[in-house]
């Protein structure tokens, strides 16, 4: 299987074919692209195939890539996903030129204000259509499923977002990004992830057909309300779904009704947001001097082995780990201060 990579850059590689036929060249900078995100089948656009270059930096659990080449089409054929067993999901954003998606029976053109997403689990074919620039955020398929459409089981194929508004923020993001993402420490890259996946499943979650006129309207007013409530108690030791429905005047039924739409339960809303409160406090310097267990259960966690073992689960690092990774990394900054 293709992996996200470690950090790791490459120089841009101008190269050309003579007209006689594809040279050597040519050749290296065509193997070059077929495995450097995916296993894939690349063909040259024009007669002359000479630029292509990728660097790429791994981003917590996810990797960022910054691409340039002339015209080509990528082809992600059935035998390369049986080849590789990538099932891995692609969001793209045009820098400079355009891309025509192909996935099944849909096709997109992909503009630099807008935003793709493609899942590398089924075939498509993509192709640069000018000499220019692109990024690539890959995304695992367990985080996308988890984190942009939640545990619901749904089909998600190629889509393309665009407009002002969210779209244009995550586009914003991921430009910073692409730039700076060999400069953040293995705690920043966690945090920044995070920022990232939650801006790509608000941009997925609002082309949903959550409005349904004013039906639609007061269920998302309802929804506001209830969220706001969690907002305030999601750390409560005894803190329910039904205490949530009485709270808030729902049935329990229709209150996980209200959840479906996001793709959690409320449990999981809850522990979610008591997983990331944890986190937040972990890495808070002012938070220092409190033990790991007083942090679990000041957000909402009884058991303080069960918070260790679900927080490794979630964030692939255990609290232990992540205070000691802000320790060390505290201790190698100039001018800061460590407590005891």
């Amino acid at each position: 299987m293709n992996q996200p990579p470690d950090q790791q850059s490459g120089q841009p590689s101008r190269k050309s074919a003579g007209a006689g036929g594809r040279s050597a060249d040519l050749e290296e900078l065509l193997r070059a692209a077929s495995s450097a995100i995916f296993r894939i089948l690349p063909q040259p656009l024009s007669e002359t195939f000479e630029f292509y270059s990728i660097r790429s930096h791994r981003l917590a659990r996810l990797a960022i890539y910054l691409s340039a080449s002339d015209p080509f089409t990528v082809n992600r054929r059935s035998q390369d996903i049986e080849d590789d067993s990538a099932f891995d999901y692609l969001v793209l954003v045009q820098l400079e030129g355009s891309a025509e998606i192909e996935q099944e029976k849909s096709r997109f053109l992909v503009n630099p204000d807008s935003l793709a997403i493609i899942p590398g689990g089924l075939p498509y074919r993509l192709s640069f259509l000018q000499t220019g620039k692109r990024l690539l955020l890959r995304i695992p398929l367990g985080v996308f499923h988890e984190r942009v459409l939640g545990r619901q089981v749904r089909d998600f194929g190629a889509h393309v977002f665009s407009g002002a508004g969210l779209v244009q923020i995550t586009i914003d993001l991921l430009k910073s990004l692409v730039v700076q993402a060999g400069n953040l420490s293995e705690t920043e890259q966690y945090t920044v992830a995070e920022v990232t996946l939650d801006l790509i499943a608000a941009v997925v979650h609002a082309e949903t057909d959550f409005e349904d006129s004013q039906h639609g309207s007061a269920q998302v007013a309802r929804m506001s309300r209830i969220l706001s409530y969690l907002e305030e108690h999601f750390a409560d030791h005894d803190l329910t779904p039904a205490r949530v429905a009485e709270a808030n005047a729902v049935s329990t039924r229709h209150l996980h009704n209200l959840f479906q739409h996001s793709g959690l339960t409320v449990t999981r809303w809850i522990w979610e947001r008591r997983l990331k409160a944890a986190r937040e406090d972990l890495l808070n310097p002012a938070l220092a001097e409190l033990s790991i267990t007083e942090i679990a259960y000041q957000r909402g966690f009884n058991d303080s082995a069960h918070f260790s073992r679900t927080f490794k689960t979630r964030f692939n690092i255990s609290p232990s780990q992540l205070r000691k990774k802000i320790q060390q990394e505290a201790l190698a900054s100039p001018g800061v201060v460590m407590h005891d």
